[in-house]
């Protein structure tokens, strides 16, 4: 085909239309990650569409890529797309989401000094023009925390009564500014008190906030010393994604529930156990997840007999299994 002719195709008529109306039927139930991908095709067909970019901001804030979110809204007030006081709400949403009170609390105040606020949306700018400025202020406060502070915040942090008080907690960090909290995040990750999911929600709290701190993390009896920053751009691990990958072949045809079974006792045990990795064994531990998943749903497994190709041991196995299985058992919490 030549340039000529390829210049002159042009989109299906009214694709525009059925990308978004698609997206924001997955939008509203819930299904980001189908949504989003509709929005961006749509995007590239119009990109002063201010329904495409409300639904690809709403798409990245809810799938955690706040940053992006954040670029789309500065996209829409600068180009004064749609309504400006609707995109100057939900860009201070996204800035309090990234924990970026002062900026928010300084863009506010230039807008109520250069104009007066249309009363629909004064009320709402106000909150959260003060919410910034709490924020701001509780900032402070921490900035100056002593180590022996931050002691007593861990002990009262361990003294919760449920693990659900000790996660709002970590999720708290993120309007915090984390690297403040280094001490008390040194006494989380070392300490055997700490459920496992609890350290990796905090882990990954870090990891989001792209902190480049180092800290040395314990887990089930084994110690490693982990760089935040680092472990944000090697995630997700190529062995975890081989180890997905052999059980979808092995399954999808044959058993698609049990797939979904073992997807999940993998992925769970990949977040409990994170950022330790299992091992490097791929075939071990397909056949360990697919054991475990059989007896999950009430069907027999042979773990006593080892791969044919000799790859791993029926010991082996057995070895894996029992971990999985362990995991398991502290997994819903």
């Amino acid at each position: 085909m030549s340039n000529e002719q390829q210049n002159k195709i042009v989109a299906f008529p009214l694709l525009k239309e059925r990308l978004v109306e698609k997206a924001t039927d997955h939008m509203q139930h819930k299904q980001f990650q189908e949504a989003l991908p509709l929005f961006e095709q749509a995007y590239e067909l119009d990109n002063k569409h201010h329904e495409i970019l409300l639904g690809l901001v709403i798409c990245h804030v809810e799938l955690g890529d706040a940053g992006i979110a954040k670029e789309l809204c500065e996209q829409m007030l600068k180009e004064d797309i749609g309504d400006y006081y609707h995109n100057l709400q939900m860009y201070l949403m996204v800035l309090i989401q990234l924990g970026h009170y002062h900026e928010g609390y300084v863009t506010l105040q230039a807008v109520i000094q250069e104009h007066k606020l249309p009363s629909e949306h004064a009320e709402q700018l106000y909150q959260l023009l003060e919410f910034c400025k709490n924020r701001m202020n509780q900032e402070q406060v921490i900035e100056e925390q002593t180590e022996e502070e931050q002691l007593e915040q861990f002990k009262s942090f361990t003294a919760l009564d449920n693990i659900q008080d000790q996660l709002e907690w970590v999720h708290s960090l993120k309007t915090k500014r984390i690297e403040k909290q280094r001490f008390f995040l040194e006494q989380l990750f070392s300490s055997e008190a700490v459920h496992p999911i609890v350290k990796t929600v905090a882990l990954k709290t870090v990891m989001e906030e792209e902190v480049d701190i180092d800290f040395m993390i314990t887990k089930f009896g084994e110690t490693k010393k982990v760089n935040a920053l680092q472990l944000q751009r090697i995630t997700p691990y190529l062995f975890a994604e081989q180890v997905e990958a052999q059980l979808t072949e092995k399954l999808e045809h044959e058993n698609p529930t049990l797939l979904q079974v073992a997807v999940e006792i993998w992925q769970r045990h990949l977040f409990i156990t994170f950022p330790f990795l299992p091992g490097d064994n791929v075939k071990l531990w397909t056949e360990a997840v697919y054991a475990v998943s059989l007896m999950m749903q009430g069907e027999e497994s042979d773990a006593a007999v080892a791969e044919e190709d000799g790859s791993f041991s029926a010991a082996e196995l057995r070895k894996a299994i029992k971990e999985l299985k362990e995991i398991e058992e502290i997994s819903f919490i």
